[in-house]
């Protein structure tokens, strides 16, 4: 294998070592990380995608089938198939990063072209300021909720409001502070929020009951039971664009099935336990139809619902909503490389708040939720396919400097395909994602193919389907020359000017 640092003492930019100490600003945006700072491991994947998994934000994505009319035992299979399912595609994307160094937004230039990573960048832009929006509105919910019953201070807007923006004033600071400190808060903040978790279904066990369903919300069981499925399935597969911010500091000698397997683990134990326990509580619930943020407090004890303030209420969700904060600003630093990461974790928490404050508490617009979810997986799951399959095709090797072309004054790569875009990616991701939209059910819109399933929302499947498929048979019939280190048609072959390091 080459030296492991590309491009050391030629481009400085792109390898220069930084900090990434817990309590510590981390200065590492979305530049190489020089093997000498990977002092990761898997189990910290593991951590990372467990630990903010027992919060109420993400819990909701449980208790939706109950509420939607689904039984008991319907609910639970919906949940348990959705979240193997989309934790098998998010395992897909954790194999890249400790290979490139980087985040995946702009190791998707390795498939997509080192422009065509912009694509990632305004995904990932689109999924973190969405869930950082649920989580402190969620968040906001619970505090006003467990004040009101200990002070009688009230549940006005007001009130959600202050609570909402101290929430996003804390997540925007963990998230400036960076990878180290988000690190080494996962296993506090897990166990303490799993056990406040189990020690308040523990209080609500009495009232729970196995509810037999009927009232669907989409008039019969099967759209409703899909659509839930595919609400279960789309928590584990928003954390994929964001894996590689974790995954980045994991040295490159660590084997591509152990990240999958931690990064699976981790998010198929915290997705299952924590949809199950949102589902659990609400089928305790007097009407299922109450915000779950809202019942599960009212439903224990007032010194049970203070520690569920704390801890799935506050703690859980502020350290995913500082996930998402965090994730979000370095997918935005892909696009805007020259300012900071602290600067642009900053400028996407006030966004953040003003977009949640606008859409969940100025208009209530809570059948957004439905919409952003459906949107989400159509444009995120076909570009992780692609991504997956783009690196076991090459073997997991790139040309790690040629993926940092951008921050190099008249550096292209071989990354560059045509005008900076590979063709073969993108119409395989444009044509997943329309045939996906043309089966969606939601409130938005509903595409005219979904008639034909008699409504059952399959959206995201056909598009991770199409989407894989498409490019696999492009990459196959017109080869995309020069992109894998060691083979014939290399950097030379394309006529460029200057050799790339190679990364086993």
């Amino acid at each position: 294998m080459a030296n492991d640092d590309p491009a050391a003492g030629e481009h400085p930019g792109p390898v220069a070592r930084g900090i990434d100490v817990a309590g510590q600003i981390e200065t590492h945006g979305i530049d190489y990380i020089p093997q000498a700072d990977r002092h990761s491991h898997p189990r910290n994947l593991a951590w990372a995608m467990f630990g903010p998994q027992f919060g109420f934000g993400n819990m909701v994505f449980g208790s939706l089938p109950i509420a939607f009319g689904l039984s008991w035992w319907s609910s639970v299979a919906a949940i348990v198939v959705g979240v193997l399912l989309g934790s098998a595609i998010f395992a897909g994307v954790c194999i890249q990063a400790h290979r490139t160094g980087t985040n995946n937004a702009v190791s998707s230039g390795a498939f997509f072209g080192v422009t065509g990573r912009y694509l990632g960048s305004a995904i990932s832009l689109f999924i973190g300021l969405g869930f950082f929006a649920l989580l402190i509105w969620t968040s906001g919910q619970t505090i006003i909720a467990v004040f009101d019953r200990a002070f009688s201070t009230g549940t006005s807007n007001t009130a959600l409001t202050i609570a909402m923006i101290v929430v996003g004033v804390i997540s925007c600071a963990l998230a400036i502070y960076g990878h180290a400190t988000l690190v080494a808060t996962f296993r506090f903040i897990a166990i303490f929020s799993f056990a406040t978790s189990i020690l308040g279904v523990a209080f609500i066990a009495s009232h729970f009951h196995a509810v037999h369903g009927g009232n669907y919300l989409l008039g019969s069981f099967w759209p409703t039971w899909f659509f839930s499925f595919v609400l279960a399935a789309s928590l584990p597969i928003s954390w994929g664009p964001f894996i590689g911010d974790y995954g980045r500091y994991i040295p490159e000698r660590e084997s591509e099935l152990s990240t999958a397997a931690a990064g699976f683990i981790g998010i198929v134990a915290g997705c299952l336990i924590s949809e199950l326990i949102g589902a659990f509580a609400t089928a305790a619930f007097k009407d299922p139809s109450t915000p779950f943020a809202l019942g599960f407090p009212q439903r224990v004890p007032l010194v049970i619902a203070v520690f569920l303030m704390l801890g799935p209420g506050g703690l859980a969700n502020i350290e995913s909503a500082a996930m998402s904060v965090y994730n979000c600003a370095l997918d935005v630093h892909a696009l805007l490389w020259r300012i900071s990461r602290a600067q642009l974790t900053t400028g996407m928490s006030v966004i953040g708040v003003v977009l949640a404050w606008l859409t969940l508490v100025h208009y209530n617009e809570i059948n957004s939720i439905e919409a952003f979810v459906t949107i989400m997986l159509v444009t995120c799951t076909p570009w992780m396919v692609i991504m997956t399959i783009g690196h076991l095709m090459r073997r997991g090797r790139y040309y790690t400097l040629d993926l940092q072309a951008f921050a190099i004054p008249g550096k292209r790569g071989v990354y560059w395909f045509w005008n900076g875009f590979n063709w073969r990616a993108f119409v395989a991701w444009g044509a997943a994602t329309g045939l996906g939209l043309l089966f969606s059910v939601q409130s938005l819109f509903t595409g005219p193919l979904s008639s034909h399933i008699n409504g059952v929302d399959i959206s995201f499947l056909v598009s991770a389907g199409v989407g894989g498929v498409l490019y696999w048979a492009l990459a196959v019939l017109f080869p995309e020359r020069g992109v894998v280190p060691g083979e014939p048609g290399g950097e030379e072959a394309l006529g460029m000017a200057e050799p790339a390091t190679v990364a086993a």
